[in-house]
């Protein structure tokens, strides 16, 4: 019950922070909209932030909305909820001032009382008519404002909103650490069993946090090796990866890279599976220093945001180089990496 309680309490914890994320991203949705003048878009943001963190930032900016708009009855209502919600709010009697000048606006608007007809003298009882018994009492029907008139409308909002709603900068920038190993498909004299894989990345992410598909434009540093009966073959490759992002779910997105860079081998002996069997006998001449080959990885993965700044990643590759010099064939390998990565 004890382990049970704290899984739970785990859980919440991570729905509360992602919940909160999740509204910052709809109150910078809801800024650009309202700077686009798509007041309606802007408020449904707003609104939909507000459910998920009950800020009073989010009422006071859909209240500047609906002024913008020229709805004075809408505008008072939230503000005064604002108010409600944030006694202490530094801005009070500026939005006092606005409600003042909204009520103005709403009594100018409903049409002048009709003047009373002066009092009959004494009228006898029987002309009085009298609702039947059962008779439901006369509906009222509220008078509509006139389409087309042209209510006093407040000039464009420009004043900032309220500090205590001001989401952190978008996170764009973000590094992470991806471990797992590589199945050799092709390249080799031999079989060769998977080996341990490592990368270390990092990229800068352009777009909206909220929008549907993103660029991220990053660098891979990778390390693999191969056991061989002579020694050990090591692989340093450097790569460029341009990545499309497509999210799935709030918390869900699909990505997919592509690789461009060099890798270097170094270790190798004359003997090594990697390379041709001289025909005439003689054996070939291997710098043990490395040797530099282009190589092209195509990868597709999936990417779960556990916490608004932390997210695990699966991402299968295909890496691939081209047959060189006395290189056997062109080298393909399959890499398979499970990770971590850190948005700041």
């Amino acid at each position: 019950m004890v382990v049970a309680a704290a899984v739970a309490l785990s859980v919440a914890g991570v729905a509360r922070a992602d919940d909160a994320a999740t509204a910052r991203e709809l109150f910078t949705q809801g800024n650009t909209f309202f700077d686009l003048g798509q007041f309606d878009k802007a408020i449904d943001a707003w609104q939909r932030g507000y459910q998920l963190k009950n800020d009073p930032g989010f009422l006071y900016n859909i209240g500047q909305a609906y002024r913008t708009m020229g709805d004075p009855e809408k505008a008072a209502f939230f503000y005064k909820r604002y108010l409600i919600n944030a006694p202490k709010a530094k801005n009070r009697a500026e939005v006092e001032q606005k409600i003042e000048a909204l009520q103005k606006q709403i009594q100018e608007r409903q049409p002048p009382a009709a003047t009373p007809a002066p009092a009959a003298t004494t009228p006898p009882p029987a002309e009085l008519p009298l609702p039947s018994a059962g008779s439901p009492p006369p509906a009222v029907t509220p008078t509509p404002v006139v389409p087309g008139a042209a209510p006093a409308v407040a000039p464009p909002v420009t004043e900032p909103a309220p500090a205590s709603a001001v989401p952190p900068p978008a996170r764009r920038f973000d590094v992470g650490l991806g471990l797992g190993f590589d199945i050799w498909s092709s390249g080799l004299r031999a079989h060769a069993d998977p080996s341990f894989a490592l990368t270390i990345q990092g990229g800068y992410t352009f777009g909206s946090p909220l929008a549907r598909v993103r660029f991220r434009l990053g660098v891979l540093l990778g390390y693999t090796f191969l056991k061989e009966s002579a020694g050990t073959d090591t692989f340093t490759s450097f790569l460029l990866t341009p990545t499309l992002l497509v999210r799935l779910t709030p918390r869900l997105r699909l990505g997919g890279d592509l690789g461009l860079g060099a890798v270097s081998i170094s270790g190798m002996t004359p003997t090594s599976t990697l390379l041709v069997v001289p025909k005439d006998g003689k054996m070939l001449s291997i710098s043990g220093s490395g040797v530099a080959r282009g190589v092209v990885r195509i990868g597709v993965g999936l990417v779960y945001d556990v916490l608004p700044r932390l997210s695990l990643f699966f991402w299968p590759a295909i890496a691939s180089s081209p047959k060189t010099g006395n290189f056997y064939d062109a080298l393909t390998r399959v890499e398979l990496l499970f990770g971590a990565a850190y948005r700041f």
